[in-house]
């Protein structure tokens, strides 16, 4: 009965806020409650702002620049694109023809969002859509939709959907991306709210030009222009509350940082490794202790020459691969200047794998890849410059691209997530319902939870 103790609230003066977490949630949040005049103070973990957005520029070509995290900003992205109109920060088209190369045979390329498998399965694969999204929009909680992520989507795609063996592979390279785990792993209904409730293109469609981190640099700044507080480097250790107030323990530090109420906006998994007084209810411990996040490097590497091509069917050059470079992608599409980059997105197994080899392995290897991938006859002609690693999984506090819900989770574990502690709330990526996994997700649950405060506390 700890979770329903009675919490005293405060009238007649300013209310405040710790939050802990400095990525899109967290800083979406504390911009939201500074506007509705809250006093704020946002404590970040790592040494620098953001969480999983983060921006690159390599020192020999500092006008070029890539993501290592957030990529995609989707047309159906509301939130995000309304944070980039109020910052006056101008978007970019980011959308990719792809192909499939398995090291011998390349497949045609195809426009984005187009279909690349077998035409039978097309229709049967827009029926199966039409059937959830007017089951899905009618009720969320409907028996056939929790049992449907009780699948997982390789096995619906093979039973239901009647895929080939050659379509499941590529498949499968293709939606792996999309849930940073093999969809033999992959919740069936998740699959289905990411191919059927978004647009054709799964919401892959745009970036913020000089880069996704100047989001991030613009709320983090808005919300120390309104009174509030940011803070790096503040590793939060113990969450005490009681009926008057929270108290957030950082690292290193003699005294707490106080407020009316806290925002928790760290992955779930971080959540156990807080210590809780009163403690968290023991399902809402659990949840968080079960959650995984994906593991996803993403390898940035900068070239000379820009040797793929420059546009495929007028977008821009992306290729699945079974091979290491897994899914590579031209970073500097609409660029100017010298040189290139080129992003391998690897996944899995694949991603722990590569984050044990040394630098100069894995640029040899996702240069040969992309060569090879892009038409070459070999890569003795290429000329790599430099390269960037980010394993996300291998992040502190971090652990993970974004959250990555088995079969039989979504409908148990994310409610349990999303429920209030006293006077902690909740928010992030991992429990957005319409855009888990996207920067949509973070800001949308960012803003939802403060709102939820605002409106919880007395005027």
């Amino acid at each position: 009965m700890r979770h329903k103790r009675r919490i005293k609230r405060t009238g007649g003066r300013r209310h405040s806020c710790i939050i802990i977490g400095a990525g899109l949630a967290g800083l979406a949040a504390a911009y939201r409650l500074t506007n509705a005049g809250w006093r704020v103070t946002v404590l970040e973990a790592q040494k620098r702002l953001g969480g999983r957005v983060l921006s690159h520029s390599f020192t020999r070509a500092p006008h070029l620049v890539c993501e290592l995290g957030g990529e995609w900003i989707g047309n159906d992205h509301g939130r995000v694109k309304r944070l980039c109109r109020q910052f006056n920060l101008q978007r970019e088209k980011h959308q990719y023809s792809f192909g499939f190369w398995d090291g011998a045979a390349r497949s045609p390329f195809f426009r984005p969002g187009a279909w690349s498998f077998a035409r039978g399965a097309e229709k049967r694969f827009n029926r199966f859509g039409r059937w959830f999204n007017e089951l899905n929009d009618r009720n969320t909680s409907d028996p056939q939709l929790v049992e449907l992520d009780q699948a997982d989507w390789w096995s619906t795609l093979k039973g239901r959907l009647r895929f080939s063996e050659r379509d499941l592979m590529q498949r499968d390279l293709m939606d792996s991306t999309d849930f940073g785990e093999t969809i033999r792993l992959s919740s069936a209904y998740l699959a289905a709210t990411e191919y059927f409730a978004g647009n054709k293109t799964d919401e892959m469609d745009s970036k913020i030009r000089g880069g996704n981190s100047l989001l991030i640099e613009s709320l983090a700044r808005a919300v120390k222009h309104g009174g509030g507080v940011v803070l790096a480097n503040m590793t939060a250790t113990h969450v005490h509350q009681d009926a008057d107030g929270v108290e957030i323990s950082v690292k290193g530090r003699s005294d707490p940082f106080k407020g009316d109420f806290c925002l928790c906006t760290t992955p779930a998994h971080c959540v156990p490794r807080l210590r809780w007084s009163p403690k968290l209810p023991l399902d809402q411990f659990n949840a968080a202790s079960q959650l995984q996040y994906s593991r996803i490097m993403k390898t940035a590497v900068l070239y000379g020459d820009r040797f793929w091509p420059a546009r495929v069917k007028g977008n821009g050059f992306s290729v699945f691969t079974s091979r290491v470079a897994d899914f590579c992608f031209d970073s500097t599409l609409r660029q100017r200047g010298p040189g290139g980059i080129l992003c391998s997105y690897a996944i899995g197994d694949k991603a722990d794998d590569l984050a044990s080899e040394r630098d100069r392995d894995v640029i040899r290897w996702i240069t040969e890849d992309a060569a090879l991938a892009a038409g070459l006859d070999s890569a003795a002609g290429v000329k790599p410059l430099e390269i960037r690693r980010q394993p996300w999984q291998r992040q502190e506090w971090i652990g993970g691209a974004y959250a990555f819900y088995r079969p039989g989770q979504w409908f148990v574990v994310r409610p349990l997530l999303q429920r209030r502690h006293l006077r902690v709330f909740f928010a992030g990526e991992h429990l957005s319902e319409a855009w888990q996994g996207f920067m949509e997700g973070a800001v949308e649950t960012g803003e939802a939870a403060a709102d939820e405060l605002i409106a919880f506390s007395p005027r």
